[in-house]
Parts: structure tokens; sequence; C-alpha cells
């Protein structure tokens, strides 16, 4: 992903630019979606290096422990076992494919947390009875 990336940044970079001078309305709409396009590509990238490096450091992408649920895998958030209600999972299809998430709802709904199961390299299933047992365990 972070070649197809970083080749789309090129490719949009280099279309955008090509042809410095701009004749119609029409090319310039053009070259404003081109550097869209290239921004939506850096921004994937800076994703997926963001991700990366937490590998390399060793934060594991999802924590239980007895306080609660903490999930690193793009963006910290930690949940107390006291503010969770209950947990579903849910798969849905996107372009790329079915991708199976685990929702930990709160009593809250603003603070309600998304875990991607694909990101995790334990079975979807396996993951879920573990959360649910550690929430009725309480």
């Amino acid at each position: 992903m972070v070649l197809i990336c970083l080749v789309g940044v090129g490719w949009c970079s280099f279309l955008a630019f090509y042809d410095l001078t701009i004749n119609s309305f029409k090319r310039l709409i053009v070259k404003v979606i081109l550097l869209g396009l290239a921004s939506l590509f850096i921004y994937k990238l800076w994703v997926y290096f963001r991700r990366l490096v937490k590998s390399f450091n060793n934060v594991p992408a999802l924590e239980i422990n007895h306080l609660g649920i903490s999930s690193n895998i793009s963006v910290h958030r930690f949940l107390k076992w006291n503010q969770i209600s209950h947990f579903t999972l849910k798969t849905v299809q996107m372009s790329s494919g079915r991708h199976s998430k685990i929702y930990a709802h709160t009593y809250d709904p603003t603070k309600s947390m998304k875990i991607n199961t694909d990101q995790l390299q334990i079975d979807k299933d396996e993951l879920l009875t573990i959360l649910n047992q550690k929430i009725n365990d309480l």
C-alpha cells in the first residue's frame, strides 16, 4: 500500500504540474482534482507510516487489562470497563472487501470505540468472546 501511495503521489503531481500554463477553466479544475488526489495519497502514507512506527516501537494495537480497553490502532483511545455497555460485531462491505469491526458501545454515545479486527492477529470471534467475558465479570 505504501508503494501504491508513493506512485499515486508522483503520478498526480506529475500530471498536475506537467503543463504550468493554465489555458482554460477546465484545466484548472483537473489540476485541483489531481492535487486533491495527491493530498489523499499523502494522508494515507502518513497513516501507514504512523502504524509502522508504532509496530517498530512495540506499541500494542489493543490492550485489555483490569482497568479497561485501550486501542492504539489509529488513534489512542481508552475506555474503562464501567463506561462500556456492550459489544457488537459488524461486517462492513467496502470497495476493498469485507471488513470486520467490533463496536464498544458506551453509555455516552460520543465515547464509543470502533476496533478494526482486520488489523489484529487474533480472530474476531475469539476477541469478542474475551471482551464479553470481561464485561460480564464486572
